[in-house]
């Protein structure tokens, strides 16, 4: 796999250094250049052989990031506390998905008003799909086990794991990625019609 992280800070530094002061995930000019990197990444990996690839090829992978990770936002991910709404968020992420043929690691922090209407989830999920989304997850915030990357944790192991430790290895992976890369600031958002751009 060839991996990346970091589009967030790598759009936001280019634009910046342009006199731009859109922000990746929040701006459609950034998130137009976004997918232009990611469609130009793509191709430049499609193009290059590698002895032990898929049919001599690498995949282009979105890494989900990891708990040494500090100060870059891992993937194509928008960062962590500055998530717009749901739908805003698969509407600015979805032309990602495309290019990257070993998948996108995306986590959503979802509302707990989303147990009361379900439907909006469903709902989230198809047009996420629809767009070309091929997976993603939705964390509830009020649950304790939630998705860091390729693993889950338990927040409740989580805030004793300095007094107590754990036996469990994805506790102190998930202490230290609260600690450095900021997961725990996750913005919960509320799944809903109003939220959309579309009914602005």
């Amino acid at each position: 796999m060839f991996g990346i992280y970091g589009m967030a800070e790598a759009v936001n530094m280019l634009l910046e250094k342009d006199g731009n002061t859109g922000q990746y995930g929040r701006d459609s000019h950034a998130n137009t250049l976004g997918h232009t990197i990611s469609a130009k990444l793509a191709k430049l990996v499609d193009s290059m052989p590698v002895k032990y690839g898929l049919e001599g090829k690498a995949v282009l992978h979105a890494q989900g990031g990891i708990s040494i990770d500090k100060d870059v936002t891992p993937g194509v991910r928008i960062p962590y506390g500055t998530e717009p709404d749901p739908i805003t968020y698969v509407l600015a992420t979805a032309g990602h998905h495309s290019h990257y043929t070993s998948g996108i690691s995306d986590i959503l922090t979802i509302d707990e008003t989303v147990k009361a209407n379900p439907e909006a989830m469903y709902n989230l999920c198809k047009g996420a799909l629809s767009l070309g989304y091929r997976e993603f997850t939705a964390n509830v915030a009020s649950n304790d086990l939630v998705r860091v990357t390729g693993y889950m944790i338990k927040l409740s192991d989580i805030a004793k794991y300095d007094d107590e430790g754990s036996r469990t290895n994805t506790t102190w992976l998930g202490a230290e990625a609260a600690c450095n890369t900021g997961i725990l600031d996750r913005a919960p958002r509320v799944v809903s019609f109003e939220s959309s751009p579309v009914y602005k």
